[in-house]
């Protein structure tokens, strides 16, 4: 999967349930006045659902968290001061969570899913410390276990997506399954996971969405292809429709906050407007970014002197539907006429590819 794939897997971690209510008990070892929050992930591809929450009060406490009864759904505690997130999967009755906030230790009761996860967990970090010893040694001598390691890690994942008859488990691992730009080997993938959980109206809804994405990134635009035009809008709210510049060449490029390498197409965009004919040049920056307001600091920081949209939908936003890429940076340039010239043009050969059309 590459980075859109992330984010609907992000996106779908949830299922839908009735309004009935009931119990799981939350036991926090460690958590003097450290706070925990307790959310549902949202099949509708809207924010995480915060559903309890709490303060640890002493050396050892216990929570009653009132959660839906529903189809096996994961959840995810998060805890204050702590980076990782720690999974569990929940349908109904009652199951313990315990959980050591000085060491990062957990473990379940009652709950056969969610134990089977940590330890599937505790052999695929087995493997991931295997190879960070190999880490530092000369790239020759270890490159070959290094990515026997990495196939391993890959392998043990994809099986255990592709049969564990439980679907949280499912949910949790689809996470880590790759795919890149084999769409018909994710569709088989995902089809076979949908004749499985057949009665899982999360599942079925994941993949809806998957088969989406395959048929909409499994068809990218082409060189030659007129560049369809997209509304977004600009650094002062106003919606803009974006597409070839009449008279010029024209450079979009798409790209994030958070994208470091993003960051450094953006330098090299900076220095090729410098040096080349502005007048026969435009460029547009879109950012698929949910934070406007870091988007906004970023680019008055920067003193970017072209125009700047943003798509805060990303992935499941018009300009990445539209325009069917699926991973940033990526770029086109479009010519006079609004046809694709280039795409994915890298920052060392943006200037040369540039002056190529513009002397």
């Amino acid at each position: 999967m590459k980075r859109t794939l992330g984010w609907i897997a992000l996106m779908l971690i949830a299922g839908c349930g009735n309004s009935s209510r009931s119990r799981v008990v939350f036991h926090f070892i460690g958590g003097f006045n450290r706070k925990f929050v307790v959310e549902r992930m949202s099949f509708t591809g809207d924010a995480p659902l915060d559903i309890d929450s709490g303060v640890g009060r002493g050396a050892r406490d216990s929570f009653t968290l009132q959660l839906p009864a529903a189809e096996p759904t994961v959840y995810l505690i998060r805890f204050q001061g702590k980076i990782s997130k720690l999974p569990f999967v929940y349908g109904s009755g009652t199951m313990d969570v315990f959980f050591n906030y000085t060491n990062g230790q957990y473990h379940f009761t009652n709950s056969l899913p969610s134990e089977a996860w940590r330890q599937f967990q505790t052999g695929q970090q087995a493997i991931g410390r295997q190879q960070r010893l190999l880490d530092g040694r000369p790239a020759d001598s270890v490159r070959p276990r290094i990515d026997s390691l990495v196939h391993e890690r890959y392998t043990r994942n994809f099986n255990f997506a592709d049969t564990t008859t439980n679907p949280g488990l499912f949910l949790l691992a689809f996470q880590q399954v790759e795919y890149g730009n084999d769409y018909q080997g994710l569709e088989r993938f995902i089809t076979r996971a949908g004749k499985r959980f057949a009665s899982h109206r999360g599942i079925q809804s994941l993949v809806a969405k998957t088969l989406d994405y395959t048929r909409i990134f499994g068809s990218p635009l082409h060189l030659g292809d007129t560049l369809p035009r997209v509304a977004l809008s600009d650094t002062n709210g106003h919606v803009v429709t974006f597409g070839a510049v009449p008279g010029k060449y024209t450079l979009i490029d798409f790209w994030s906050t958070w994208c470091e390498r993003c960051l450094l197409f953006s330098a090299a965009e900076k220095a090729a407007w410098n040096k080349l004919d502005t007048s026969r040049l435009a460029i547009i920056s879109v950012a698929l970014d949910a934070k406007r307001t870091t988007w906004r600091s970023l680019i008055r920081h920067q003193q970017y002197p072209w125009p700047q949209l943003i798509d805060e939908q990303m992935w499941a936003g018009p300009v990445a539907r539209t325009l069917r890429f699926d991973s940033i940076p990526f770029n086109f340039l479009v010519g006079r006429d609004g046809r694709i010239l280039g795409k994915g043009i890298p920052p060392d050969s943006l200037f040369q590819v540039l002056h190529t059309f513009i002397k």
